[in-house]
């Protein structure tokens, strides 16, 4: 916290946002609190370093080690700096660093790079890379083996916000290390960043909480009224320009109570978006019991910067990385409360773990700069010091926030010290701050809640989508019999785990779940049939909110008849089929199928016909498919060839709508043909192929229903040649003449 009551040289803000919504939109007296966030019905397994992925621990990777720094000269420089910033802690250096000094191991899938980073002499450290770009298939973690929570998540592309900057854990340990594996296949040159930096922390601002003569700091695990805004607060660590600052902050309730991760703090500590980029956020870092030793909490990365209003030094971030279990959301007032109004706040002084100071507001005034635009406290308990900046002040009557803490005197040297807090109303009411805080934001595609309101999707790429533990998302798409559903959902899983579940009918029971602890799942579902539309629910396993993208791959294999050799065998019948997703086959027709569409034969389908009779054979489409049909027919027991004869074709049959096709040819019982089914052009579609066979009075020669003399005298003028052979011996004989007697008079 600024330690003087002068004006402070304020940050510019940089921010892409819109704002505006009038004070009257807001409720009567801003939002009350709300939580805690409950655990996940079935705890998330946390993200696996690449060493104990890999199961690489048996090999340590070997160490660069750099030198002290001057630790009392940058001390001295502090106790002469301008005390309206943030508390300095580190300062970041540059590690000279290449492939050489790493150590590759051969893993499954690929290769790990390891090197790991000391610093002698830091109280604390934290890696940061940038120009960071990783390939398809790359992954790098930023490692503090030394601690019990040692990374926040693995990286992927150019880092979680697109930026090619990266941080590691900021915590108590001199020890860092770089992780990086490269897939099979891939050949690197040079490490994927262009520089690596590891702040060096020379103060100690994870120290032991103290309770010095009961007016210093005091412990707010002994005070069980504010139990829940304790688990509001964090201790907030950040980078600007190489320098590692603290400072403290709260979550924040919206109107909506919708779970939106917003936090808040002072303008003056984060003020523009590569700021809150940087910002790591550590809950719960207090002693848990009155008297209970320190708990190290939880380290939560990652912010966007959502609003900035320097003239009551007030900033609202979104919190990107996962909230851990049982953080509470701070209520606020868009009012300024009376003088006289007693006030608590809960803070972390000098980076040490949560104190809770009580006071008094004695006015509204120019306390921290020009004009009317902070609260000024006396305390009566407790004190603020450097890193308390940014600390909710609420007002104890029903524990809603009205300023962050901005400038001051207190100090445990200075317990009588007044302090100043930005006011809250001014930024809500005239910063717009009222829009987002309102509700929180959500992507285009809503409102799609549940399986009943599903937004329609097809194969393609769908971005800037928005996951919510109280709003997940539902998705429709229609999938033909054996279509294949797929695609890939990608989000960063340090920021909540998202998870899916596929469902063939609204209500019903998933036919398949995706649950992978990784920053992406990938789907692949196959249609059993019929044709149907599934519903896609995607949800957060933990965490609150995350942002996903979706490519969507809807697929049809070909039909399982789509060649000759795999031709499904028939008899008499009705067989469906669907050309949509068939091939063409190279077999061409021979121009005496020509029926002034051409000879071609597209995205065609296979049949291996059995006739059971000797007579006429058919095979149509007649009026029983969608689109304009051609069939041939070729004969014999193997698949023809483009020397095979066709033994009947059709195009557009009479009296067949749609351009649909019958053909007929003669068949004796047993033979086997070659049905193949398709289209003139690349047209497709359903339909369904009829064959049947039709017993032929074999004796009547000249086809007038009748065996009688005329047809006799047929057979005798062919006498020893094949042009009247009934049997299919090739001669004409006195066997067929006994087939022709046989049938004697009318035609059955």
């Amino acid at each position: 916290m600024p330690r003087s009551t002068t004006a402070f040289a304020y940050f510019s803000l940089s921010c892409a946002c819109s704002f505006g919504m009038a004070a009257d939109r807001q409720d009567a007296d801003g939002a009350s609190g709300h939580g805690p966030l409950p655990a996940p019905a079935i705890a998330d397994a946390p993200e696996q370093t690449l060493t104990d992925r890999f199961g690489a621990w048996f090999a340590p990777p070997p160490i660069s080690e750099m030198g002290a720094i001057d630790v009392t000269g940058y001390l001295k420089e502090d106790a002469g700096a301008d005390k309206s910033l943030p508390l300095r802690f580190s300062i970041e250096r540059v590690i000279d660093i290449t492939l050489a000094d790493g150590q590759w191991l051969d893993v499954e899938g690929g290769r790990l790079w390891r090197a790991d980073i000391g610093m002698e002499g830091a109280l604390n450290s934290r890696l940061h890379l940038t120009g960071l770009f990783l390939a398809e298939g790359q992954e790098l973690a930023l490692v503090s083996p030394e601690l019990e929570q040692q990374m926040t998540g693995v990286l992927s592309g150019k880092g979680d916000f697109g930026t090619g900057e990266a941080y590691g854990l900021c915590g108590p340990t001199a020890r860092a290390r770089i992780e990086w594996f490269v897939p099979d296949g891939q050949k690197v040159d040079d490490l994927p960043f262009v520089e690596a930096y590891n702040a060096y922390g020379y103060r100690d601002v994870f120290g032991a909480f103290q309770q010095l003569g009961g007016t210093c700091s005091f412990n707010p695990s002994c005070y069980a009224a504010w139990v829940n805004e304790a688990n509001a607060a964090f201790k907030l660590s950040f980078t600007s320009g190489g320098v590692g600052y603290l400072c403290s902050g709260q979550m924040m309730a919206t109107t909506a109570a919708d779970e939106t991760p917003y936090a808040s703090t002072a303008n003056h500590c984060i003020s523009t978006s590569a700021e809150a980029n940087s910002c790591q956020f550590q809950f719960f870092y207090r002693a848990n019991t009155c008297t209970g030793s320190n708990s190290a909490g939880t380290a939560v990365s990652g912010a966007d910067l959502t609003a900035g209003y320097s003239t009551s030094d007030c900033t609202l971030m979104m919190v990107r990385g996962a909230l851990p279990t049982g953080v509470w959301w701070a209520g606020w007032t868009n009012a300024s409360p009376a003088t006289s109004t007693t006030s608590t706040c809960i803070h972390h002084p000098s980076g040490t773990p949560q104190a809770i100071s009580f006071g008094t507001k004695v006015g509204t005034n120019n306390f921290c700069g020009t004009g009317s635009n902070w609260a000024q406290l006396s305390w009566t308990n407790g004190i603020t010091e450097g890193g308390s900046s940014g600390a909710a002040i609420y007002r104890d009557s029903d524990h809603k926030l009205y300023g962050v803490l901005t400038c001051g005197a207190s100090a445990c040297s200075n317990p009588s010290g007044d302090d100043g807090y930005g006011r809250w109303d001014v930024a809500v009411n005239s910063g717009g701050f009222a829009t987002p805080l309102a509700v929180g934001s959500d992507d285009t595609r809503e409102p799609n809640d549940t399986c009943a309101v599903p937004y329609a999707i097809a194969a393609g790429s769908y971005t800037a989508l928005v996951v919510k533990r109280l709003d997940e998302d539902w998705y429709s798409i229609g999938v033909p019999v054996g279509g294949v559903f797929g695609g890939t959902v990608t989000y960063t899983h340090a920021n909540g785990d998202i998870d899916l579940q596929l469902f063939n009918t609204c209500g019903g029971t998933a036919v398949a779940q995706w649950a992978g602890n990784v920053n992406n799942d990938t789907m692949s579902y196959t249609n059993p049939g019929p044709a149907t539309t599934l519903y896609l629910r995607v949800y957060l396993a933990s965490d609150t909110r995350n942002d996903y993208s979706m490519t969507i791959t809807l697929t049809t294999p070909p039909p399982v008849n789509d060649t000759c050799s795999a031709a499904t065998v028939i008899g008499n019948g009705a067989f469906a089929f669907n050309t949509t997703a068939a091939t063409t086959a190279t077999l061409n027709l021979p121009t005496s199928c020509n029926e002034g569409g051409g000879v071609a034969l597209n995205k065609d389908v296979w049949y291996r016909y059995t006739a059971p009779c000797a007579g006429t054979a058919q095979a149509s489409t007649c009026g029983t498919a969608a689109f304009d049909t051609r069939i041939a027919v070729y004969g014999g027991a193997a698949c023809p060839t483009s020397a095979s004869a066709v033994a009947a074709c059709s195009d557009n049959a009479t009296g067949c709508a749609a351009y649909t096709s019958q053909a007929t040819w003669n068949a004796t019982a047993g033979s086997v043909w070659y049905i193949r089914v398709g289209a003139p052009a690349a047209t497709s579609g359903d339909g369904t192929l009829t064959t049947s066979c039709t017993v032929a009075c074999s004796g009547d020669r000249n086809g007038d229903s009748y065996v009688d003399a005329l047809d006799l005298g047929i057979m005798l003028g062919a006498w020893g040649s094949a042009a009247q052979d009934i049997t299919g011996d090739g001669m004409t004989d006195g066997v067929d003449l006994g087939v022709l007697l046989g049938y004697w008079g009318t035609c059955p």
